[in-house]
């Protein structure tokens, strides 16, 4: 039967993604669902399927490929349009991808990311500092005072760029993927979609003036020296790289370490472990399955008629993987709604995606997110929720908004320690 025809199951950005994952599972392992605006698609819900959709060979990222998308069906003023149109490698396949990543695939290599440890670190000691005038009682928002600013000056510290070059691109960013009943809708994307390409190209002309030792300047190289992209390429792959190499990380941190209020249980294992540095690296991975930071990734398209999870998806359909729903498939995790830091299956995740179109940034995500953790509970080994986060509404993203807390039991520091408390702890 057409994609179009069936009965499809509504997916509510204000809906409950863990909720929402459990009936989807139900349903089976690709079943059609609704996205916001009567957009139908195909939605896997284990993870085997979902590792499929994301590494399938005629599956493709490229929205030439969706008819609906080209015929004008799917109108301009969509909630989710900004997030399956584009020329960054995000929304092209095979050749075309291949070509952009590689500009940008060297910054992102073991060697590199290892050698940003030490400044993660002193950032998260930064920060921690900032937020020891709360430890008094007053309520911290460990999202925005914390997950926030920590991935914003790494990336922005990779790419040779301000911070407020994240923070003038923010609003922009939200208005393209927070959900909107304006009747301006269409006018509201367009305006936000003008004001980051004219932002980023201001950046970019600054950059070309005072050329670094940055991605932005090899980038920029790239496209004057070499001719191996478009200034649209440049200007796209540049917003790409500021809001992928810190947005999902925010979420991860927040995600985890709400997990990890929860289950105090599992910051004490943690901080007792022999091998701490592995202990929070297990706690971000675990993290990363029990509430990836991404919730649906969008979107693929079938370049021809092809067989999933027997299932019959036509040339053209649209499918997304439904991470949520991946991460807690009890058919691949014992007891998958139970955060478990010692869970033997906790890298067996799909929140940096899988295949081709695996995640270029997944090894500083994790990175920041294991540092920034181990920071946190080791300096506050008895911090606490101030009050129930309010879930983020969204349809590509899972997280909260805010997550207020108190930061309590404080752990002294030696006097003149200029290293953050979680690099004494593992070096200790």
């Amino acid at each position: 039967m057409d994609l179009s025809r069936r009965k499809r199951c509504p997916l509510d950005p204000a809906a409950d993604p863990v909720e929402e994952a459990r009936q989807l599972r139900s349903l089976g392992s690709l079943v059609p669902v609704e996205l916001p605006g009567g957009v139908a698609a195909w939605a896997a819900t284990d993870h085997a399927t979902a590792q499929t959709i994301l590494g399938h060979e005629d599956l493709t990222k490229d929205p030439a490929c969706w008819p609906d998308l080209n015929q004008g069906r799917i109108p301009d003023d969509w909630d989710l349009i900004a997030l399956v149109r584009g020329a960054a490698m995000l929304h092209q396949g095979g050749w075309e991808h291949r070509r952009l990543r590689q500009l940008v695939s060297t910054a992102f290599t073991r060697a590199p990311i290892e050698a940003l440890r030490p400044r993660i670190e002193q950032i998260a000691d930064e920060l921690l500092k900032n937020l020891d005038t709360a430890a008094s009682g007053e309520t911290a928002d460990l999202r925005e005072q914390y997950a926030y600013p920590l991935p914003v000056r790494v990336i922005c510290e990779v790419l040779g760029v301000p911070d407020t070059a994240v923070s003038d691109l923010r609003h922009s960013f939200h208005r393209l993927v927070t959900p909107r009943e304006s009747i301006s809708a269409e006018e509201d994307i367009r305006t936000a979609q003008t004001d980051i390409f004219t932002s980023l190209t201001a950046l970019i002309e600054t950059k070309r003036s005072r050329p670094g030792n940055d991605l932005t300047t090899a980038l920029i190289q790239a496209r004057d020296h070499d001719d191996r992209l478009s200034q649209q390429e440049l200007v796209e792959t540049l917003f790409l790289i500021l809001i992928a190499g810190h947005e999902t990380t925010i979420n991860s941190i927040t995600n985890t370490a709400y997990a990890l209020l929860q289950n105090p249980t599992m910051v004490a294992t943690a901080l007792g472990s022999h091998d701490p540095d592995a202990a929070w690296e297990a706690a971000a991975d675990e993290g990363l399955r029990y509430a990836s930071p991404v919730r649906h990734a969008l979107l693929r398209y079938a370049v021809k008629d092809v067989e999933i999870a027997g299932v019959r998806v036509a040339q053209g359909d649209p499918v997304l993987a439904s991470l949520v729903a991946a991460g807690r498939d009890a058919t691949r995790h014992e007891n998958p709604d139970t955060f478990d830091i010692n869970r033997p299956t906790r890298r067996e995740h799909l929140a940096f995606g899988f295949g081709a179109h695996y995640c270029l940034g997944a090894r500083l995500a994790k990175l920041e997110t294991k540092i920034a953790l181990q920071a946190l509970f080791t300096r506050y080994p008895a911090i606490t929720l101030a009050a129930e986060p309010q879930r983020l509404t969204s349809i590509p993203l899972q997280g909260y908004a805010a997550l207020p807390v108190h930061m309590t039991g404080r752990t002294p520091q030696p006097p003149g320690s200029k290293t953050c408390p979680a690099h004494n702890a593992a070096h200790a």
